[in-house]
């Protein structure tokens, strides 16, 4: 069915491009659609390169482009003229600014509309090679946010280590079911126009996308772009963070108490100097490795803050969040990180803490893992699992099953030689990283930890203070 869609889908695209460059040829353009109009002047700006192509576009409903040798004209064109499209709606809004901002930096008109169609295929190439899947907006419209400000020569290189956008697996059951809907929705169907036709199918997949999905746990796709891409936007309809929450709640949290000691004492010691490597002075990091170590059940002496991850990982989470320094190889406070020392630490300081953490520090500073940045980046719904699952004893293995569950793509991120093995990294990573290393040191989760068994069989249970900061619209857990 697959197969038979796209062959369909092909024939009526490229008859339809031969009737516009016809009308295009001719001068004849008055009477199409806005959106033909466009394709049909975008052909005639391509057409000292792809003249055959589409001279017998008519007779090439059969040709097939093989992504990885060759361009597709057709789908060149279509995205040049969505990314036109899309600066001249400014719909999305960052599309408009990254072709200004490209603009600024000495490209030409053709040249940004052509970065602007690189970075769209970044997210419409997967879909396209393995024919399933749905477009994210929203990660489009960050990484348009981000290359903004980098130099044009720069963004191909980029973008090629950017990783891919997520989508099922081969191995999901469900892989098909949206062409079969599609197939199905059209069948009968008599579009007068490309625009009709793009209604139609926006309207089914607006739909189909607001439906809820059981490894979601009754979460739609469109929920759960927002908790990826959106985290601290589009989610008002799933959960608010409370700011409810009192002195005896702040200073409770693991990684409160280490950030405001370490500010006081820097306050204290400052200007202090760093190493010859530019670490933190031996004195002030074995004193901070003493009273909070990284390990509670096994203590060891450092010799240099490289010696604990933890401790080096603080003082970048404080850098990031712009309340420490360092200038000329000393480390002082900034003027923020003054104000939150003398003044009692609140609410606006501690979700300013929050969102870098989970933001702008790379979780996979700590540990060996592969970068797996799903981990991360799906924090929210981890939570969310959290909520669902984790309000009596559950056990790390449990809950991580359910990530994997959520996220089966996860496991294609590692190649090796037994399934088994490359489940087991991503448990092990998803205990240290959002277990261990993000909810306990954020005071959201206790783990009943037992000596002689594998951390995967650990138990754990939410807090009262993730009950009070999270507060979660949606209730009664579904499926998996």
């Amino acid at each position: 069915m697959i197969d038979f869609i796209f062959e369909a889908l092909r024939k009526v695209d490229r008859e339809h491009f031969h009737h516009i460059w016809r009308r295009a040829q001719e001068g004849k353009l008055e009477g199409l659609t806005e959106e033909e109009e466009r394709l049909g002047n975008i052909m005639l700006d391509h057409s000292d390169v792809y003249f055959n192509q589409f001279e017998f576009s008519d007779v090439l409903a059969d040709r097939e482009f093989d992504p990885e040798s060759e361009v597709n004209p057709f789908l060149h064109v279509v995205l040049h003229a969505a990314a036109e499209k899309q600066v001249q709606a400014r719909d999305p809004i960052e599309a408009f600014q990254f072709y200004n901002a490209m603009l600024q930096n000495k490209c030409s008109r053709h040249e940004v509309i052509h970065l602007l169609m690189t970075i769209l295929l970044k997210f419409l190439y997967p879909i396209l090679k393995q024919k399933k899947g749905q477009f994210h907006l929203d990660g489009y419209r960050n990484l348009l946010k981000q290359y903004k400000s980098r130099k044009p020569e720069k963004i191909l290189e980029l973008l090629e280590s950017e990783p891919d956008p997520l989508i099922e697996t081969e191995g999901n059951s469900k892989s098909g079911q949206i062409f079969d809907e599609i197939g199905a929705a059209m069948k009968g169907q008599n579009f007068k126009s490309i625009e009709e036709a793009q209604t139609f199918l926006d309207a089914l997949m607006a739909k189909r996308n607001a439906d809820s999905i059981p490894e979601f746990l009754g979460l739609s796709s469109n929920q759960m772009n927002h908790l990826l891409y959106q985290p601290f936007g589009e989610t008002s309809d799933i959960v608010m963070l409370s700011r409810n929450l009192s002195k005896e709640d702040l200073l409770g949290i693991p990684l409160v108490k280490e950030a405001i000691y370490f500010m006081k004492r820097l306050g204290e010691l400052q200007p202090l100097r760093a190493t010859a490597k530019g670490n933190l002075p031996q004195a002030f990091a074995r004193e901070m490795h003493d009273r909070f170590p990284e390990h509670s059940h096994f203590h060891y002496s450092i010799r240099s803050e490289e010696e604990d991850s933890k401790l080096s990982a603080l003082r970048h989470i404080l850098d990031m969040a712009g309340w420490i320094k360092k200038r000329d190889q000393k480390f002082s406070l900034t003027r923020r990180g003054q104000d939150v020392v003398e003044k009692e630490f609140g609410v606006d300081d501690f979700y300013h803490l929050f969102e870098t953490y989970v933001r702008r520090f790379n979780w996979a500073f700590r540990d060996l893992y592969s970068s797996l940045d799903i981990i991360q980046q799906g924090f929210l719904f981890s939570c969310y699992l959290l909520h669902q699952k984790a309000k009596t004893s559950i056990t790390v293995k449990e809950l991580s099953n359910c990530f994997i569950q959520a996220f089966p793509s996860v496991l294609g991120k590692e190649e090796r030689d037994h399934p088994m093995e490359v489940e087991e990294l991503v448990r092990h990573a998803f205990s240290v990283r959002f277990i261990e290393r993000f909810c306990e040191y954020f005071g959201l989760v206790t783990i009943q930890r037992k000596k002689g068994h594998s951390v995967l069989d650990y138990f754990l249970r939410i807090t009262p203070l993730f009950e009070k900061m999270f507060q979660w619209k949606l209730s009664g857990a579904q499926g998996i």
